[in-house]
């Protein structure tokens, strides 16, 4: 019977019965099956340092509250806690479950069932994993090992929710945060994007980005980073606009002012793309110009993320 510990975050920790030494760099994955048994109210994976006792990564499922847990353990005490998704909780009782993590430059990917679930930033280096451990109700688990070259790898991991924008149709449906969605025919001058939703209550931040590829890695080549910052490392609001090529951010343009958003109301972001760059309009009001730094051609993809509820997205092409 393994140990219980109760931690001072009430997270219940089972020491693992057993440990299997593993190595990880940047392109790792570690691809882990198993069966969720009859009675199973949570498990948890475990990737751990052995010389310190640490937990770079603690994965865990509880099937009794509908959530998964996200944290680290280092020198005694546990993390900051994170358990939100970009999915629904998907794990059933008497099922089989396929989880991918994936090590990212900075942070790890993971993915249940073939979709794409959440990240976790990494609080110890990669090198210094030692060790993949698991515990819980769970049986016939096995795992392995690889590299991957691309995350999702389409082969093996469904891509964010395939929704598509067409100047055809508004979006109406599926549109939960964060949002990957792919833009049909690609963005030229003259297009132009609009965003209805509201700020969620007490919002830190949100962004919208206009980039190249729905890949997560290769981190794809971003022509528009719109990030409206309201609370963000203790700095004054501002809205951040930038451009993220060959991996790696260009200079910031800052806007300082008052930010004219109020938590919890409705509004309209409007993008359009001009042959010289972009106009950003918050509701009828011009709020940003940004020039291009690259050819908006290669735009295909329109990514949202942060504290934004979206109502509806639609396109538009105008001369």
């Amino acid at each position: 019977m393994p140990k219980i510990f109760i931690t001072t975050l009430t997270t219940i920790y089972h020491e693992p019965s057993f440990g299997t030494a593993i190595k990880l760099k940047p392109t790792s994955a570690i691809i882990i099956i198993g069966y969720v048994t009859n009675k199973c109210k949570s498990f948890w994976i475990n990737l751990g340092c052995e010389s310190t006792g640490n937990i770079a990564f603690y994965l865990n499922p509880r099937l009794d509250r509908g959530y998964v847990v996200r944290n680290s353990f280092i020198k005694g005490r546990w993390g900051r806690e994170e358990n939100c998704s970009s999915t629904q909780f998907n794990f059933q009782r008497q099922t089989y479950f396929h989880i991918i993590i994936f090590c990212g430059p900075k942070e790890f990917q993971i993915s249940i069932d073939g979709e794409h679930f959440c990240s976790f930033n990494y609080r110890i280096p990669l090198e210094l994993i030692t060790h993949f451990d698991f515990d819980g109700d769970i049986e016939d688990v096995r795992s392995r090992v690889t590299e991957l070259c691309i995350y999702p790898d389409p082969k093996i991991i469904k891509h964010y929710r395939n929704i598509q924008l067409t100047d055809e149709k508004p979006l109406l449906d599926d549109l939960n945060v964060p949002a990957n969605i792919k833009i049909c025919p690609n963005f030229i001058p003259g297009a132009t994007i609009f965003i209805k939703g509201r700020l969620k209550l007490l919002p830190n931040l949100f962004s919208v980005n206009l980039q190249q590829s729905q890949l997560i890695y290769p981190p794809p080549d971003i022509a528009l980073h719109f990030n409206p910052r309201f609370c963000y490392e203790n700095r004054p609001p501002c809205v951040v606009i930038n451009t993220f090529i060959d991996g790696s951010w260009g200079h910031e343009e800052r806007n300082v002012n008052k930010l004219p958003w109020c938590p919890g109301r409705d509004f309209l972001l409007t993008f359009r793309c001009e042959d010289d760059g972009f106009l950003i309009w918050l509701d009828d009001k011009l709020i940003s110009e940004f020039q291009h730094r690259m050819d908006p051609s290669i735009i295909d993809t329109l990514h949202i993320t942060g504290d934004y509820i979206i109502h509806q997205i639609s396109m538009a092409f105008y001369d």
